[in-house]
């Protein structure tokens, strides 16, 4: 019922979308504080700014795991496709208003592949998302602003032929993964230096039978900074507090990198990461992965 609604959502929200952008393309030198239709990402920055080592982020990237040899690819995109607040069309970012609100979409895919020799990269496994948003930004005086984001959304997991024997029998038994969940950051953040500090969580709504039971509450918070405003150098981490059957482990996360192309909003960096703790793919849930790793990220 809960994904019936989610599918359902997300279906106006893009067609609201797609009308309003025809109505704006029309009128491409009105300036309104009515609601308007917002550009894509790559002309536009998402009201709320996607966390940097947080798991469940739009990112385009990978990962090469330096100990189990394994890489994770990222494919994500989120769309702030309709919002409140004045709208500069031909800066393609939103305005110096102090206010803003907007409702967006969310689609990610999340791949774990084994690194073999020839070139050959087997999928073991792949998480789908996908969900609806909606976010607030406030700015104050003294290079101050505060954000909040909210998100329902379903997620679902499975194995894939890369995770079989010689024979073509899978290493573990398959299991249904499917969860819908609900979950809030809320972000306060400075120019001046660049730090950004957050909390909030997720609430999981609905559940299938899994192997062992887990807790249906899960506190995050995290930090991050950047050495100015292009953020050309940062560092974030990353914290969840998560419960399997009878045991509560942290989640740690943290990531490094460095800008090496931004072009309108959309930054290609290159990343060094550092996890532990329960895997967040969720045919594995309940074991604990801890690697450092390479990579290389598209953030919208």
């Amino acid at each position: 019922m809960i994904r019936a609604l989610i599918l359902v959502l997300v279906e106006h929200v893009v067609i609201a979308h797609m009308h309003a952008a025809q109505v704006l393309d029309t009128r491409s030198n009105l300036k309104s504080d009515s609601i308007v239709a917002l550009n894509s990402a790559s002309q536009s920055t998402l009201n709320f700014r996607p966390l940097l080592a947080a798991m469940f982020e739009p990112r385009v990237g990978f990962q090469y795991q330096l100990g189990p040899r394994r890489i994770r690819l990222d494919i994500g995109y989120s769309a702030d496709v309709w919002g409140i607040g004045e709208f500069e069309r031909e800066q393609g970012e939103f305005s110096s208003r102090s206010e803003n609100v907007t409702i967006g979409v969310d689609a990610f895919t999340y791949t774990r592949l084994r690194s073999e020799t020839n070139l050959k990269f087997p999928v073991e496994t792949v998480d789908y998302l996908f969900g609806i948003n909606s976010t607030a930004r406030r700015t104050y005086t003294g290079g101050r602003s505060l954000s909040v984001r909210v998100r329902l959304s379903h997620i679902s997991a499975h194995l894939a032929d890369g995770y079989a024997d010689s024979n073509g029998i899978l290493l573990q038994r398959p299991f249904v993964y499917s969860r819908e969940f609900f979950d809030a950051i809320v972000a306060h953040e400075w120019t001046t230096p660049k730090i950004r500090i957050y909390g909030g969580g997720t609430v999981l709504l609905q559940v299938k039978q899994l192997p062992l039971p887990v807790g249906r509450i899960i506190p995050q918070v995290g930090v991050e900074w950047c050495s100015d405003r292009s953020e050309t150098v940062f560092a974030a981490y990353d914290l969840r507090i998560i419960r399997i059957d009878s045991t509560t482990q942290p989640v740690h996360s943290l990531q490094v990198g460095i800008t090496m192309l931004h072009h309108h909003h959309v930054k290609l960096v290159l990343t060094g990461n550092y996890y532990a703790g329960y895997s967040m793919h969720g045919m594995f849930f309940n074991q604990r992965d801890e690697y450092t790793a390479l990579g290389m990220q598209v953030l919208f």
